[in-house]
């Protein structure tokens, strides 16, 4: 996961390098033109200065914009059907919406042509959940139709694929004696059947447990940051739908690590993975650490992918637009599935 906290470096000139400008400058009155040659921003922005005084104001009427459904529902085995369902707002109206949320739809679920559940309005959380308490099963293609009042119907796709099998877990100190900073290397092993056809994977460590359940998201941000010295996986979403050769280390810390089995011959996935974790949290934790391995549906991946271009996004070019699976709507169904192991944490002089 990137850090968006990393400052951009920019290049300063060298004390011991001449520029452009100086090499045409000879102390003669000749800058002025080399300044004029070498320095083009300086007319652009002389332009731009002037430019308001000749600027001629046009007013446009934007076209009439008709509202769409959007649907959110990441679903998984581990919790019950769920969505929120909003509308799409113009830019620049969001103050003049009243409430985006969507409370008078009929949200259907269909396994094939069958009708499985019907979800409800829950007023307290703002969001739609299954009237039976039914939940997803994995591998299993699902069908969400969403119909309201004034709006076309939205409807959608995914399945949850099959939980992950973590096998061959261990932890182990790299080192007794905990680094500058008071924080000590561990490693954690596992490994992953090579299962047929595509698959996505996402893994993570997390310091505390999850206030619901392994499986269910949001975790929290108390992540253990993985250093990213393979190139089996990924700190993005984005790398691993548009694979490149990543040097290993160009990621610091991640806090989420991802991948595919695309092109991956072995029977099995063999991860170790490394992080430092401070000594006096290590100590105080008796619960442990928790490994928690999600499998993800196309749709999921994609989704994420979008989110991390629009953080990329500096703000010229043509912006991106979030990745949407819903036929006559906009936002997201996706299936996952999750599977854990806790992680007991080694103590100075553990064999």
């Amino acid at each position: 996961m990137r850090d968006e906290n990393k400052l951009m470096a920019f290049p300063t000139p060298s004390p011991n390098r001449r520029s452009e400008c100086d090499r045409f400058s000879d102390g003669y009155g000749w800058g002025q033109i080399s300044f004029l040659v070498c320095c083009p921003r300086f007319i652009g922005l002389l332009i731009l200065l002037l430019l308001p005084a000749c600027e001629t104001v046009i007013e446009i009427d934007p076209p009439e914009y008709d509202p769409e459904l959007s649907i959110s529902s990441n679903f998984t085995p581990d919790s019950i059907w769920s969505a929120i369902i909003t509308q799409t707002v113009p830019v620049g109206s969001l103050r003049d919406t009243p409430d985006p949320l969507v409370s008078n739809a009929t949200v259907r679920v269909y396994q094939g042509e069958s009708l499985i559940d019907r979800l409800i309005y829950d007023l307290d959380r703002g969001e739609y959940v299954s009237a039976q308490g039914l939940r997803p099963r994995a591998n299993i293609p699902y069908r969400m139709v969403v119909d309201a009042p004034g709006f076309r119907s939205a409807s959608a796709m995914s399945t949850a694929p099959l939980p992950p099998d973590i096998a061959d877990v261990e932890i182990g100190r790299l080192s007794d004696i905990p680094n500058v900073f008071g924080e000590t290397e561990y490693q954690v092993d596992f490994r992953l059947p090579n299962r047929p056809g595509l698959n996505y994977y996402s893994f993570f460590i997390l310091i505390e447990y999850p206030e619901v359940g392994p499986s269910d998201s949001p975790y929290g941000p108390n992540y253990a940051y993985m250093s990213h010295d393979s190139r089996r996986w990924y700190c993005n979403f984005t790398d691993v739908l548009n694979p490149v050769e990543v040097a290993v280390g160009d990621d610091y810390g991640c806090a989420i690590g991802a991948l595919s089995d695309r092109n991956v011959d072995e029977p099995t996935l063999d991860f170790e993975i490394k992080f430092d974790l401070s000594e006096e949290l290590g100590e105080s934790l008796d619960q442990g650490l928790l490994l928690v391995v999600l499998a993800l549906s196309p749709e999921f991946v994609e989704y994420q992918a979008s989110i991390e271009e629009q953080w990329d996004f500096d703000g010229f070019g043509q912006p991106v637009n979030l990745y949407t699976n819903i036929e006559g709507g906009r936002g997201i169904f996706a299936g996952y599935s999750g599977a854990y192991h806790i992680l007991g944490i080694p103590k100075f002089g553990d064999e």
